[in-house]
């Protein structure tokens, strides 16, 4: 299995990843029902990518009847807005202004669907413009590829060299979390899993894997975060 990923790693970078990109640079439709979004041109679209649907899979299975959930991250809308059917409330936080436009966008497009006053929307670079409070569930599918971003766009892959993404994270979220509260995270094959952890650790906190599954060109894990 490892050879066939690696096969199809080389295939997806050197042939389909700069076809996807050219056609990413329109916006385009995408449809999951009950949902109708449009997804502007570079916001990671989840219809190309395992790891959203794969945490929205996990997600359907936990009962957040009365929970206060938050995404980090929320760019399409696609995980906050299936939450917000579910949760008491959902926050959707991004940092990307064309994420901000495009989740503003299909919040009306879809407020037929969406229940009253659930989802709420804010710009912010991680936890910093929130006010205090305690969330029941932090949910992230983030970036991992140990590089600087250039670029609006490349926010949604690139973690920083020295891994700054997961230290900002992990040390502002404990202030948003008590003993029950849990982080719910995606990760891949393709990235540190070691380091993250540790920095997990550093922060005060204890990293269970919870679920895997295998793709084409890689495996994809799902961690629950909790309080040590």
């Amino acid at each position: 299995m490892i050879i066939v990923q690696k096969v199809f790693r080389y295939i997806a970078t050197r042939l389909y990843k700069p076809i996807l990109a050219n056609y990413l640079k329109k916006n385009r439709s995408y449809n999951f029902k009950p949902f109708k979004f449009i997804i502007l041109s570079g916001v990671f679209h989840p219809a190309f990518f395992y790891s959203s649907k794969f945490l929205l899979q996990y997600l359907n299975k936990v009962n957040l009847e009365n929970k206060n959930v938050i995404e980090v991250g929320a760019g399409s809308g696609l995980i906050a807005f299936n939450l917000a059917l579910k949760a008491k409330s959902v926050i959707a936080l991004e940092l990307s202004k064309t994420a901000i436009k495009g989740l503003m966008l299909n919040q009306q497009n879809n407020k037929s669907i969406l229940p009253n006053n659930v989802l709420k929307i804010i710009e912010s670079n991680l936890f910093e413009t929130l006010p205090p409070s305690v969330f029941d569930y932090i949910i992230v599918n983030p970036p991992y590829y140990p590089n600087n971003a250039k670029n609006e766009a490349e926010l949604a892959w690139n973690c920083g060299k020295d891994f700054d993404y997961f230290q900002n994270f992990f040390s502002q979220a404990f202030n948003f979390m008590n003993a029950e509260s849990k982080i719910i995270m995606v990760l891949s094959s393709q990235c540190n899993i070691n380091k993250i952890n540790s920095i997990a650790k550093s922060c005060g906190f204890n990293m269970q894997l919870k679920t895997t599954k295998k793709f084409l060109i890689e495996d994809n894990y799902i961690f629950e975060i909790t309080k040590n």
